[in-house]
């Protein structure tokens, strides 16, 4: 039996990177479109085997990608020290007094 594949579907699967595809498969010229759109692979495999292989692959990817992003928001962006050098320097160059700071520092 033969499977379809709509913008339907692929919008079901937009987070993933790839869409596993088998000889049985018919795509949509809609899906195809959507699929080039959202930067969706669309592969094509053999067996139900290669499937489940490629799935537990990507899924490892998929969980890899969002610790690295979840570390990123956690990271400072400036270190103290960097933060103390640009307020000294603001306050050496009369842009900021130490009353300013105190205030936004609350």
């Amino acid at each position: 039996m033969k499977r379809l594949i709509s913008q339907e579907e692929v919008l079901k699967n937009k987070d993933q990177k790839e869409i596993f595809v088998d000889k049985n498969t018919l795509i949509t010229a809609a899906a195809r479109d959507l699929c080039k759109d959202l930067g969706i692979e669309i592969k094509c495999i053999n067996s139900v085997k290669e499937v489940e292989e490629n799935k537990e692959s990507t899924k490892k990817e998929y969980i890899e990608i969002k610790e690295k992003e979840n570390k990123k928001e956690n990271q400072a962006v400036l270190s103290e020290n960097q933060i103390y050098n640009i307020l000294k320097d603001g306050i050496n160059q009369g842009l900021i007094s130490e009353s300013d700071i105190e205030r936004m520092l609350g």
